[in-house]
């Protein structure tokens, strides 16, 4: 009995969390599809999903919001090896609480999970967000990179964590 949950259930809930994903006009997967040998889908979806939240850099809190634009590609190899990746571009801009600075921010997130047919499951995440000061206002870098590997036995092999914070 697999520990893991079904490649075409994992599918679903990143396609669920990201609205549609499908461009208008697309037709959607079914469930079966995804789990057929091989299939390769990239769906970009057009629109670009508000976003709204607040970050702590080396001098206040800074209340942002923007857009992102995600990206998700689904490919299921010969051998049965279910590949996912998902990408979001976001930007947008910010407010000072503490000094009414304004501020710009760029991020990068890209995650790539992998499903062997013996079940076997590993995922990787990079994030890099830049938030930048106008004028004299200190610019921040954030990292977070994430990687966890579990065997087909459910049991985790590899669970690191990484995260950086630069101001300057």
């Amino acid at each position: 009995m697999s520990r893991l949950p079904s490649s075409s259930m994992l599918a679903v809930v990143l396609l669920v969390a990201c609205e549609s994903g499908f461009a208008p006009g697309e037709s959607s997967l079914e469930l079966g599809e995804i789990a057929s040998v091989p299939v390769s889908v990239a769906v970009p979806n057009p629109s670009f999903q508000p976003f709204a939240f607040s970050v702590d850099n080396c001098v206040e809190t800074v209340d942002l919001t923007g857009t992102f634009h995600e990206v998700f590609h689904a490919f299921v190899g010969p051998g049965g090896k279910e590949h996912f990746r998902f990408h979001i571009n976001a930007k947008g801009t910010g407010v000072g609480r503490l000094t009414g600075t304004r501020y710009q921010w760029n991020d990068r997130l890209f995650d790539i999970t992998n499903i062997a047919p013996s079940g076997t499951l590993s995922f990787t995440l990079n994030d890099y967000a830049r938030l930048v000061g106008q004028g004299r206002a200190p610019n921040m870098r954030i990292g977070i990179q994430a990687k966890l590997t579990v065997n087909a036995q459910g049991e985790v092999t590899v669970d690191r964590t990484t995260a950086r914070a630069a101001c300057g």
